[in-house]
C-alpha cells in the first residue's frame, strides 16, 4: 500500500489515479474540511473507468501538522508520495506556506523515518532551482541562490526540500521532482488549471516572458517510474517544453475557441496592477489576482531541461501541445 498527500490537489489527484489504474492500493490523507469532489472531477477525465477507480480511494483524515495523524495514517504503508502543500503567491499567507509546506514535510520525513518506509517521493518545485542569469538553461544542478527575489512560496518549498534531503542523510531513500508550470484538468478555480479558464473568460493581456510547462500525466508518470526505480536520493526537473506566455495563452485560446490575448502588458502596467491589487487585499480581504511575486516571474523568461528523467529511464513527455488540447476539451464539456 502507498500513502498519498494532497490527494484532493492536482498532481495528487492524478496521481491516486495512475496508481489505482495500475493495481496499486492507495490510501489518501486529507484534512476533515477537504472535499474530495475534486478528485473525482480529476478522475471523470479519464472516462468510466476513472469513475470507478474514484470508489477505490482508501480516505483517512490527518493533517501535515498533527505528527500523530501522519503516523497512523502511515501504519502498514510501504511508500509515500508527498503532493500536499499550501500553494499562493500571496506574501499574507507566508508564515501558513512556511507551516504547512516546511515544518509539515518535517513531520512527514520523520514519520516516516519512524515506519520505516522504504521510498519517499517529494513533489517540489522550478521555484526552488537557481536563476537564470544570463539566460542559461535551468537544470538539476542550478542552485538557490540568495537574494529578495525569491516568493515566500518558493522559500517555503526550498525550506522543505531541505527536510527531505536531511532525512536521506537519516536513512531515508527519497526521489524529488521538481515540475515545471503544470497543466492539465482540476478545479478550474484555483491553481494553473484556472489559467485555463481565465483564457476562456476573455483574457485580454500577455506579458513578454516565458518559462515551462509540462502535463500532469507525465508529473504522475515521472513520479512513479521514480518510485519503482533503484534511483535514489536525487532530484529531477519534469519539464515538457519552454514556452513563452503569449505562446501558452495563444494556443489555449486556440483550442477553447475564443480570442487570444493580443495586448502586451509592459513592465508600468503591470506595476500598477499589483499594487492595485494589494491595497484590494488589504482593504476587502480578497485574494489578489496579481501579486509583486507573480508579476515578477511574467516578465522573465526562464527555460529548464527535463532531459536528466530521460538519461535515467525510459521517459517520453507528452507535447504540450495535446496537452492544451485535452485539457481545453474536459474544460468545455465540463463548464
Amino acid at each position: 500500500m502507498v500513502l498519498v498527500t494532497g490527494g484532493t490537489g492536482l498532481v495528487g489527484a492524478h496521481l491516486i489515479y495512475q496508481l489505482i489504474s495500475s493495481g496499486v492500493q492507495v490510501r489518501a490523507l486529507k484534512r476533515e474540511s477537504s472535499d474530495i469532489e475534486k478528485t473525482r472531477f480529476a478522475f471523470a477525465f479519464y472516462g468510466e473507468k476513472g469513475v470507478q477507480s474514484f470508489e477505490k480511494i482508501e480516505w483517512v483524515n490527518g493533517d501535515l501538522l498533527d505528527y500523530d495523524s501522519l503516523c497512523i495514517a502511515i501504519d502498514g504503508v510501504d511508500r509515500v508520495y508527498h503532493t500536499g502543500a499550501l500553494v499562493s503567491f500571496n506574501p499574507s499567507l507566508k508564515d501558513d506556506m512556511m507551516e504547512v509546506n516546511e515544518a509539515g514535510t518535517a513531520n512527514l520525513v520523520n514519520a516516516c523515518l519512524e515506519k520505516g518506509i522504504s521510498k519517499f517521493c517529494f513533489v517540489s518545485s522550478i521555484a526552488t532551482l537557481g536563476n537564470s542569469k544570463s539566460g542559461e538553461t535551468i537544470d538539476e544542478f542550478s542552485y538557490w541562490q540568495g537574494g529578495k527575489d525569491h516568493s515566500a512560496y518558493s522559500i517555503s518549498k526550498f525550506r522543505a526540500e531541505m527536510e527531505v534531503w536531511r532525512a536521506t542523510k537519516e536513512g531515508l531513500s527519497a526521489v524529488i521532482v521538481n515540475p515545471s508550470v503544470i497543466v492539465g484538468p482540476g478545479d478550474w478555480n484555483q491553481g494553473s488549471p484556472k489559467i485555463i479558464k481565465t483564457v476562456y473568460k476573455g483574457l485580454k493581456f500577455y506579458t513578454p516572458g516565458g518559462t515551462g510547462f509540462v502535463d500532469v500525466r507525465d508529473v504522475v508518470k515521472g513520479m512513479v517510474q521514480l518510485m519503482d526505480s533503484s534511483l535514489e536520493n536525487e532530484r529531477f526537473i519534469l519539464n515538457g517544453a519552454n514556452i513563452s506566455y503569449q505562446s501558452f495563452f495563444s494556443q489555449v485560446a486556440g483550442a477553447l475557441k475564443v480570442k487570444a490575448p493580443s495586448i502586451k502588458a509592459k513592465k508600468h502596467l503591470i506595476g500598477l496592477a499589483w499594487r492595485f491589487e494589494k491595497i484590494r487585499n488589504k482593504i476587502f480581504g480578497t485574494e489578489p489576482l496579481i501579486t509583486k511575486d507573480s508579476a515578477r516571474t511574467s516578465l522573465k523568461t526562464t527555460r529548464y531541461s527535463g532531459k536528466f528523467i530521460q538519461e535515467k529511464l525510459d521517459f517520453e513527455y507528452t507535447p504540450i501541445e495535446k496537452t492544451i488540447v485535452d485539457t481545453a476539451n474536459y474544460f468545455l464539456k465540463t463548464n
